[in-house]
């Protein structure tokens, strides 16, 4: 039996992309555009979080309410410009260098993870969740039924190297699943519509294009929502910075709205 679930695939991008992330959604919504509960999602980093709160059951009135309010708990990860050159040449040292980074305050990013999500508990839904090893390198995906809790998941997926400690799981240590790609299209299971949300489309070291992503899922019906231009200029280079929050979730909700007969026709596999 062929499985005709729609996929929706969120991408990293830093407290900007949750920002974004959740305005598309919420503006989707707004035109009736929702998850599905027989959608999977697969989430990455930035959208990690942001498919753990949108299947939660936390509304998305409620979610996307927390993002203009600038909500204390989101937090301007310390990742500089330097950091990030040796993120992006570091190849397959990315795990090492991960390892070895000298973090303040080792626990804060669970902490971080544990405040921003509604619900503790694996959703019904197929969630789906990336994570890199920094010791042997290879790539995982979480599921509700890994024996794994959520918070560790989500905190695995989106622990950006460098800047927060890698996350240990069943005794071994993960990071940011977008050390392979910012979107992990690839990942989606099935035969059904895939919908993919990238405020990046970014690899990191050897990690798999977007191009090759795409061309994996053949001939597949794929619909990608880039940020807009007011998007972007809402963002501006603000990747990690929470003062652009408000203005980014906004702009999205606004793109949303606008993508939202596109996204239905694609769901609907017309």
């Amino acid at each position: 039996m062929t499985d005709d679930r729609p996929v929706w695939v969120l991408g990293g991008g830093g407290v900007a992309g949750i920002a974004w992330e959740t305005g598309i959604l919420a503006g989707l919504a707004d035109e009736g555009v929702v998850i599905a509960p027989d959608s999977v999602v697969i989430g990455t980093s930035a959208g990690a979080v942001v498919g753990a709160q949108v299947t939660s059951g936390t509304s998305l009135e409620e979610l996307y309410a927390v993002q203009v309010a600038n909500d204390p708990r989101e937090v301007s990860p310390n990742l500089s410009a330097g950091s990030l050159l040796k993120l992006a040449t570091a190849g397959k040292r990315i795990g090492r260098l991960a390892l070895d980074a000298k973090i303040d305050d080792p626990g804060r990013h669970l902490r971080i993870i544990a405040d921003r999500l509604p619900v503790h508990d694996w959703p019904a839904i197929d969630l789906r969740l990336t994570a890199f090893d920094a010791e042997s390198g290879e790539f995982r995906v979480f599921t509700r039924d890994d024996g794994v809790a959520l918070v560790d998941a989500v905190a695995a997926s989106s622990a950006i190297p460098l800047s927060m400690a890698p996350v240990q799981i069943q005794g071994r240590h993960y990071i940011d699943g977008g050390m392979r790609s910012a979107i992990n299209a690839d990942l989606a299971p099935g035969a059904g519509p895939v919908v993919v949300l990238a405020p990046s489309t970014a690899s990191f070291g050897s990690g798999v294009s977007f191009e090759k992503q795409r061309a994996a899922l053949g001939g597949r019906r794929v619909t990608v929502i880039e940020r807009d231009a007011p998007s972007k200029a809402a963002q501006g280079r603000k990747l990690m910075d929470r003062s652009v929050v408000p203005a980014v979730v906004a702009a999205g909700r606004a793109q949303g709205r606008a993508e939202a007969a596109r996204v239905r026709v694609a769901l609907a596999g017309q």
